[in-house]
């Protein structure tokens, strides 16, 4: 308990008291993200009188300045999900009727911290209800699969609905949460030029060069601009992957997913969010029996729930408008995974420690797995057989 700020402590005490908890037991324990979470310290709580017993998810600030100043704002956008965009959302599912098995299905918010430097926020501690992180050394399998994008549709379809509803209010927030690369930074640039060296140097040789000329052709702003634009904007979750998600298998097979850490929330297009699924969460095996079947689950279940939101799916997004995101966006994609498949299969081991020096540039894997090797070849592969990479 004595490595979590005095200010967090303080807002569970504050937490405790408004859940009307008057003599009570405070038992606070850090927990490791095993390699996922780079932004926060973790802290299991409960709270616990009598028999009655609530258990809290806790994450506090853990960067320092330099990283603050490369990612600007994730605090303060996890806390306005929370506290304002989330209950928009939730106020329309209501006021179309939505049953609660349909809505949009994040963590309990109990209560935050917004102070520079002093950032904490407190949720229902999904592990204690059950929930657990996808095995993130293991690639998604079809149930999983389909409800993540299912959640991820009913996200995306909440941002249209808030943006017929109030589209000034819906303008503002796009803005708010539009993000920029500075591409001048230099540790970005150098985490850049390291992860293209490593990538080409993994990939099997009969596909480097192709790697190479692709890469050799890659420019920031062009990327920054296709990601940001779209023939419909939505607000992405910005970092769409299983370790970003919790989930807990029903008795009856299915699959319930909670979308959890939304702190890199951004305008962009939807296409964004599932190819970044795709790319992080599955190997090459899922995606030769599943790729064009996932593609077409979500479109069908984003369809479904612009329906629920009295959304027209044909005048929002069409089936043809998803097909041309795709197409655009899919090039592009295969860079996304080169910067993000060395930091998803690391060794907990070698995973990148989280303290006050940390930056950008830490994210550049000096040790990375057989895994990265195997993933990264098998999108190369994937990449080639479409006529992507040539």
């Amino acid at each position: 308990m004595q490595r979590i700020k005095q200010s967090t402590k303080d807002l569970i005490h504050k937490i405790a008291k408004e859940q009307m908890f008057v003599d009570y037991h405070l038992d606070i324990k850090e927990i490791s993200s095993g390699g996922a979470n780079y932004t926060s310290k973790l802290f299991a709580v409960s709270i616990t009188e009598g028999s009655n017993t609530l258990r809290l998810f806790c994450k506090v600030a853990a960067m320092g300045e330099k990283m603050r100043t490369q990612v600007s704002k994730i605090y303060e956008t996890e806390h306005f999900f929370y506290t304002k965009l989330g209950k928009i959302y939730r106020n329309i599912e209501d006021q179309c009727g939505i049953p609660d098995g349909l809505k949009l299905n994040v963590s309990k918010y109990y209560g935050s911290i917004t102070e520079l430097n002093e950032e904490a926020m407190v949720l229902q501690d999904l592990v204690a209800a059950g929930y657990e992180a996808y095995d993130r050394f293991k690639s998604i399998d079809w149930p999983y699969a389909q409800a993540a994008t299912r959640e991820l549709a009913k996200l995306h379809a909440c941002a249209w609905a808030y943006g017929k509803q109030d589209p000034e209010g819906f303008d503002e927030v796009m803005k708010m949460l539009t993000t920029d690369v500075d591409v001048d930074d230099t540790d970005m640039n150098t985490y850049i030029i390291k992860i293209i060296e490593k990538a080409i140097k993994t990939v099997r040789d009969e596909h480097r060069s192709k790697l190479q000329k692709y890469f050799e052709t890659f420019d920031v702003d062009t990327y920054t601009a296709v990601q940001k634009r779209s023939r419909r904007l939505v607000l992405n979750h910005g970092d769409f992957r299983p370790s970003n998600l919790m989930h807990r298998t029903l008795d009856d097979g299915s699959v319930d997913i909670k979308i959890v850490d939304l702190q890199t929330l951004q305008c962009g297009s939807p296409a964004n969010d599932l190819l970044f699924f795709i790319f992080t969460g599955s190997d090459e095996k899922f995606r030769a029996q599943y790729f064009d079947k996932l593609l077409d689950h979500y479109y069908t279940e984003l369809s479904a729930a612009m329906k629920r939101l009295q959304l027209n799916p044909n005048e929002i997004f069409s089936r043809e408008d998803f097909d041309f995101e795709i197409k655009e966006k899919l090039p592009y994609a295969l860079s996304r995974a080169v910067f993000t498949l060395p930091i998803v299969t690391v060794e907990v081991e070698d995973a990148p420690q989280v303290d006050e020096s940390f930056d950008i540039s830490k994210f550049n894997v000096e040790k990375t797995s057989d895994l990265y090797a195997e993933r990264l070849n098998g999108v190369v592969n994937d990449y080639v057989k479409w006529a992507i990479l040539t």
